[in-house]
């Protein structure tokens, strides 16, 4: 079945990660009893990315093959329970903390539940027949206080992981230095064994294991835990096809000191050196700022606000969904270790990019250029770019359009919808190897009513509005659109060596003694000849990149 297993580090990672798995479960062709309409096919294996379980009563679930670890209160509302029944409470305390004395005799303190959203109370609503799915997107979203707050999907008990010694935005006690995350590791695996209790129940289970996709954030605690977790992976699968997005954004990693600033560099500089030694690609992708995005003219069809992560998290989501979709398709499947080796045909070009446009621009009186300023792609790894950097190889992803549709960009050419959609793609530098990948499909990208209502002027398939389109928009002025057109460019580009450079520069003159939430003499920590080797690994990446 080609079967991928997701795993996700950190709380931001979890916010990307609501988004890519409501985005998944929006594919999804629910046939009612009695409807006489043939479903339409389905193009996307969902059986990649979801399993087949059973419940202890007998009733078949289908669950993400995926494991999502945060800290104590990182998961909100969500009931890990909810398909699956929970355990006894004195099974519970017993399997945890392996008790020696009679729990009957313990007196318990519970913490105060946490409240649901407004839109998980009205997707309970709909499961009792007091709401139904139309009213969904009258909901209030404006106020998101966590990823589980939009989560619209069942997982398995076992897909959640806490870190129960980290509390979330604990100022006591913050999960913010790399070394944390590695004795966290430690102390996790020695409490829980997640490892072989959970990881193994996805992985084991696959027939044709195509490899693993991971959500990381990068710049405090989590990145250490998410080293320590593909170390134990890789002595399991050293061959197997990883691909790890390191995920960053203003709100990860403090800045309001030169010691924390400090901090933050040397964690980035630790996961960074040691995720590209560790993933077949590893792929940086920081959060888009209104810097980011203000000279992209497409910009106008979106309401972005970059401060919140509810926003940046989806629109990252949209790359992450689509750069992988291809090997996810029914027909035409590219499996991810062709594709990733393709990617990386050097064997030492080991940190790529991810562009994403969202929407793409459709509908109006020409086609957008791909290049240049007003490129609806958005790259969201590079820190620089410049006319001399050059392009090793690429996989392109254009998807919600039908060729036909281009028809009217043919009208009065010699050329064929086809031919259009081919050189408006052949627009994009080409790689210096012969892999590279442009795949167009008419797959819509779904939008379901718990992604961000921040999109503006376009039609209900997300199309540019035009003086001929029917109106579409609500009292706010935002457009209520079931899908969009989008593309992804997943590549290796010499646009690396500008964030390698940068990381370098912040921490050349670093020295690790004055930072002892490093102390190498405690479990997980770091000692100044690692951290040596780590700078010294990003001056070698970065001759790799500089051609």
């Amino acid at each position: 079945m080609h079967e991928i297993v997701t795993l996700q580090f950190g709380h931001f990672a979890n916010f990307v990660g609501a988004h890519f798995w409501n985005t998944q479960e929006a594919h999804f062709n629910y046939q009612q009893p009695g409807d006489e309409e043939e479903a339409a096919p389905e193009l996307v294996n969902h059986d990649c990315l979801y399993r087949i379980g059973m419940t202890n009563k007998g009733v078949e679930t289908y669950t993400p093959r995926a494991l999502i670890f945060d800290l104590k209160g990182g998961f909100g509302s969500i009931n890990r329970y909810k398909l699956y029944e929970a355990p006894p409470a004195q099974d519970y305390h017993q399997q945890q903390y392996d008790l020696s004395w009679d729990p009957s005799k313990m007196e318990t303190f519970q913490e105060q539940e946490y409240s649901k959203s407004a839109y998980q109370k009205h997707l309970e609503d709909e499961e009792l027949g007091l709401a139904t799915e139309e009213g969904e997107d009258n909901v209030e979203l404006n106020v998101i206080r966590t990823w589980s707050d939009y989560n619209r999907v069942y997982f398995h008990p076992k897909s959640m992981v806490t870190l129960s010694e980290y509390l979330m935005d604990s100022e006591f006690m913050p999960f913010d230095v790399f070394s944390y995350g590695r004795a966290a590791f430690v102390e996790t695996e020695k409490e829980k064994d997640t490892y072989d209790e959970n990881f193994r129940l996805f992985t084991e289970e696959c027939d044709q294991l195509q490899g693993f996709q991971v959500m990381a954030d990068v710049l405090d605690g989590w990145g250490g835990f998410a080293v320590s977790y593909l170390e134990q992976l890789r002595e399991d699968y050293p061959k197997a096809t990883v691909v790890t997005y390191g995920l960053s954004d203003d709100k990860m990693g403090k800045s309001a000191t030169m010691r924390e600033r400090q901090t933050t560099a040397v964690n980035e500089t630790l996961t960074m050196t040691n995720l590209s030694r560790l993933s077949s690609l590893y792929v940086p992708v920081r959060a888009p700022t209104r810097q980011m995005m203000s000279p992209q003219g497409w910009t106008k069809n979106i309401r972005f606000d970059p401060s919140n992560r509810y926003h940046t998290s989806a629109f990252i989501s949209t790359g992450i969904d689509n750069a992988l979709l291809p090997c996810r398709l029914r027909h035409g499947t590219v499996l991810m270790a062709d594709m990733i080796g393709s990617l990386n045909w050097r064997n030492v070009t080991t940190i790529g990019t991810l562009s994403t446009g969202l929407p793409f621009p459709f509908g109006g009186s020409k086609l957008p250029n791909l290049t240049g300023k007003l490129s609806p792609l958005l790259d969201l790894s590079s820190r620089n770019s410049d006319e001399d950097d050059q392009v090793f190889s690429q996989s392109v992803v254009l998807r919600g359009l039908d060729t036909n549709q281009f028809a009217k960009y043919a009208a009065g050419t010699q050329k064929s919808p086809r031919e259009v959609v081919d050189e408006m793609l052949d627009s994009l530098p080409i790689g210096k190897s012969l892999g590279d990948s442009k795949i167009h499909t008419s797959l819509k990208y779904p939008i379901p009513t718990s992604f961000p209502r921040f999109f503006q002027g376009l039609t209900a398939e997300g199309y540019q509005t035009t003086d001929r389109s029917p109106p579409n928009s609500r009292e706010d002025g935002t457009s209520k659109i079931n899908s969009a057109p989008i593309i992804s460019r997943l590549a290796v580009t010499t646009t690396t060596r500008w964030h390698l450079q940068s990381l370098s520069d912040s921490v050349k003159k670093i020295n690790l003694r004055l930072l002892p939430q490093f102390d190498a003499d405690t479990v997980g920590g770091v000692n100044t000849e690692e951290f040596d080797e780590a700078k010294e690994t990003l001056l070698d990446l970065y001759d790799i990149y500089n051609e």
